[in-house]
């Protein structure tokens, strides 16, 4: 569960840092767009882009790109990333915790005291 909190929060701060880079191209450019997945591919690795793709083409006779991979990386990445994140996050919540589930946030169990030594 740890691993799906992680994924998740780093998911999360993947889309804040997409919000950043959309917010100032849109702040340069003058039109607001969103980064697709595959834009972010090819900007952080063009080479491996392509390689995947003419590796998928080659093997497969471009079926798979065509029809399931290229939809995919025409996704906006904003949102794949926040629904993503909290997705994970709501996978890896702690269940039976310290917080009970009578309210939003919760109520604490009482505190239990520590006997001093002998009295």
């Amino acid at each position: 569960m740890v691993l799906f909190r992680a994924v998740g929060w780093l998911l999360l701060s993947l889309a804040v840092g997409i919000i950043v880079h959309d917010c100032l191209s849109w702040w340069s450019e003058g039109a607001f767009r969103l980064l697709a997945l595959g834009d972010l591919w090819s900007l952080l690795d063009l080479g491996s882009l392509n390689t995947v793709q003419a590796s998928l083409q080659q093997a497969l006779s471009g079926v798979l790109w065509t029809a399931v991979l290229a939809p995919i990386l025409k996704i906006p990445a904003l949102p794949a990333f926040a629904i993503g994140g909290l997705l994970c996050l709501r996978i890896g919540r702690r269940t039976g915790g310290r917080l009970g589930k009578s309210s939003f946030l919760g109520t604490s169990r009482p505190r239990r005291r520590r006997s001093r030594g002998l009295s």
